[in-house]
């Protein structure tokens, strides 16, 4: 098979040209091959979906942005470097928890842990809030919470799911709380897992460093998620309440939020349902068989 380079110009969005090799290429000859050589001479570079400068080859499988300046920050993506063959592996919403990087077909995880201090709680309704906090220079992680106590001031632990930039540079991630190495889900918590993929229904468990919590459904929140899908669209990401977490078999049992997958208030979210079928309880927290 042969392998392929995804090239872009920084002046036209939405536009790619795919240069075929099988071995890394100098940038020079990726602008050259994929006809983005400007033809006035003007100096042009190559970089990543990041916006970084590439400095060194270009292997299959990577994507460039050619141009006499970065992309600007509407267009970078975050990238990590593949853990086998240490290419730099753009992201897109799609791939927040888990990676294909196309140079060596290698799958691998991406949860992010944060150490961060609550500085500010917003409300969603009469039992749902927002709690956020800053995770580094111009970024803020949102985690979803149960309207109580406030947690403001408080330090606690995070998972990062995904994240998105706006175009003044500024970073919004979204993520869930962990609370501690050997339980780090107590009930009433919440957590976001992937609705399909190869890391469906896995939450992060601070003893593997992975995605490796499972997390079983109650059949009735179940059934009730793939209505709520028929009527509003499917999510990638699903955020579950956690009802219950076997420290020794690391296995959650757990009912999906369906206003908060939605992101809707509780009334909002009876009203959208209603219209079409007979409203279903949001929290599925009776005692029907697990199911995933």
């Amino acid at each position: 098979m042969v392998g392929k380079i995804r090239v872009g110009h920084v002046e036209v969005e939405d536009f790619w040209v795919t240069v075929e090799t099988n071995t890394p290429v100098r940038q020079e000859d990726v602008i050259r091959m994929s006809g983005m050589f400007p033809r006035d001479g003007t100096p042009v570079r190559c970089f990543r979906g990041d916006g970084t400068a590439v400095l060194d080859l270009v292997h299959p499988g990577e994507e460039v942005i050619v141009g006499s300046r970065p992309p600007p920050m509407s267009r970078t993506r975050k990238s990590v470097p593949c853990p086998n063959c240490h290419v730099a592996v753009p992201l897109s919403a799609g791939e927040a928890i888990g990676a294909h990087c196309r140079s060596c077909s290698t799958e691998f995880n991406l949860l992010s842990t944060h150490r961060l201090r609550v500085k500010w709680s917003r409300q969603m309704g009469d039992k749902r809030s927002y709690a956020s906090g800053p995770v580094g220079r111009k970024s803020t992680i949102h985690i979803p919470v149960q309207v109580g106590p406030s947690l403001v001031g408080e330090e606690i632990n995070a998972i990062e799911v995904s994240r998105h930039s706006r175009v003044n540079g500024a970073i919004h991630a979204t993520g869930y709380r962990i609370r501690s190495y050997d339980c780090p889900y107590d009930p009433g918590d919440f957590g976001i897992v992937q609705s399909t993929g190869d890391n469906r229904l896995l939450l992060f468990d601070p003893k593997t460093g992975t995605a490796s919590v499972e997390a079983k459904i109650l059949e009735n929140s179940l059934e009730a998620t793939r209505v709520a899908e028929d009527k509003l669209g499917r999510r990638h990401f699903w955020v579950i309440k956690i009802l219950h977490f076997n420290p020794v078999t690391r296995v959650a049992s757990a009912s999906v939020d369906r206003p908060y997958t939605w992101r809707m208030s509780q009334s909002r979210f009876a009203r959208s349902m209603s219209k079409s079928s007979p409203m279903i309880t949001s929290e599925g927290n009776d005692e029907s068989p697990l199911m995933h």
